[in-house]
Order: C-alpha cells, then structure tokens, then sequence
C-alpha cells in the first residue's frame, strides 16, 4: 500500500483458515448466524463464487499455498497417510519470508508434519486447548507484533466432524440443505454442524476484535477461507459444486473493501 511518504508498505497478512465448512454461512445466504463473519464481510470483499483445487484437505491447502495443483506440488492425498510437499521452498510462508516477512502459524497446517520447515519462523504455542486456545494465541501475537511484516496462519478444526451435540429443539427447526433429505436424523446432524459454525464465528471474532484493536489493523490484509465442501453425503471428498465450493471473504488494502460482492469465479 502507498503511503503520504511516497515509499511502499508491505501489507501484513492474517490467513484465517477452517476445516470442512464449505460456504455454509450466514454472509453466503444460509441460516447459520455468524455475526462476526457477518460484519467482517460488509467491512470487505465476498466472493459468492470461489472454488478449491480439490475437494480433501491438504491437496487443497497445498494448492492454496503453492499456486499448484495437487498433482505438481507432489501433495496427492493427506499428510496423515504419508503425502508432503515436493518443494517446500514453494510454499507461501517460505516466498514470503525471503521477501522479508516474520512468518509465524498456529493451529491446524495439514500441508507438512513440521510447518517450521516450510518457511515459518515461529509455530505460536496455543494459549489453553484446541481452537479457542489457538484463537487467543492469534489474538496475543496481533496485540504484541513484530517489527516487521507479518504472515500469520490461523488453523481451525472445529467445522471437522465430529461436530459438537445440541438440543433437540433446535434440531426441530432445522432444514438440511440439498442434496440431504430432511428427516429428524438429517436435521439433527445439520443442528450440530450449525453450533460447530457457530463456534468458528465466536473464534474467528476474537482474532478480528484483537486485530482491530491493533495498531496493524489499516495495514493487514485479512482472508477467510476453508479447505473445501461440509462432511455431507455427496459433498466433501466429491469433486461437484458442493465439494469444491467454498468461503473466500477477503478484508485489507489493495481495495478489499466496502462490503463488496463479487460473482465472478475465482479459484483459490
């Protein structure tokens, strides 16, 4: 971004990732409320037509952070069951630290067993347990940042099944999207995805309170996004529409901003 000096600043950037959550969320049209993600997409740019590489997880992630297909890139399936990057030097966090950036990454990677070998300088120890423990840690890094520029990932699980359990009574007036039939089974499997949502909005919101509450803010490109399609029958690992269509939502410098909407298609 140009400054009034005349010289050029190099843009944080917050990387706010999510397992499983396809783009079923309130910005998107569906009711699952997330304020949060809500007013963080009239603050910048939504993308209604967004796409992954490939409907599982690290061939995805991999091509996120690459700019290749899974089958270049070397990351043919997960690296879980033994699939890793073939070169990590072009990996995201690696083209950004040699163009100067503090890299640093908390929370689910799912692209390398060790992320400190693509490029990250520091993997953030998570502040208590799973994703609320990464979101305050998110949220202690953006309140104390380095000196220099920054490349922060943020990894949430918490849209991956199994989803936390809920009432029946929401579960009650719930309705399944399509393809999934409605029935009580359905709607109370769609019940617990929704408080899982609900849960990534409330986590998501704290980076983006801390974020905001920083000198940093006007100057960090923030992106949410999530791997691929919901763990649904016919949707994630399946390479339709509903597998591979996904939440991009993008707020920062360079014009990502106003609320925006764009409906043309965009891979990421």
């Amino acid at each position: 971004t140009c400054t009034g000096r005349g010289y050029i600043m190099k843009p944080n950037i917050v990387y706010l990732h999510s397992h499983d959550t396809g783009c079923y969320l309130r910005p998107y049209g569906y009711n699952v409320p997330t304020p949060n993600i809500q007013r963080f997409a009239e603050q910048g740019v939504l993308f209604r037509q967004a796409f992954c590489a490939a409907p599982t997880c690290s061939p995805s992630r991999a091509s996120l952070l690459t700019g290749q297909a899974p089958h270049s890139c070397g990351q043919f399936g997960l690296v879980n069951r033994g699939f890793e990057l073939r070169d990590r030097e072009k990996h995201l966090a690696q083209t950004l630290r040699n163009a100067g950036y503090y890299t640093a990454v908390v929370g689910v990677h799912h692209v390398v067993r060790d992320p400190m070998s693509c490029g990250y300088v520091q993997q953030l120890p998570r502040v208590g347990e799973g994703d609320a423990g990464t979101a305050r840690a998110a949220a202690k890094f953006l309140r104390n940042p380095p000196s220099e520029p920054f490349f922060l990932s943020v990894g949430f699980i918490v849209t991956h099944r199994p989803f936390p359990k809920c009432g029946l009574g929401e579960a009650n007036y719930c309705l399944p999207p399509s393809p999934i039939p409605d029935t009580p089974r359905t709607r109370q499997d769609w019940a617990a995805f929704k408080a899982s949502v609900r849960l990534l909005d409330s986590y998501v919101g704290t980076v983006l309170k801390a974020l905001d509450h920083s000198d940093s803010a006007e100057n960090t490109l923030v992106i949410l996004t999530t791997d691929h399609g919901i763990a649904f029958p016919k949707m994630k690992c399946n390479l339709t529409d509903h597998g591979i269509r996904v939440m991009l939502i993008i707020r920062g410098p360079g014009g990502f901003s106003g609320g925006k909407v764009v409906d043309a298609m965009v891979s990421q």
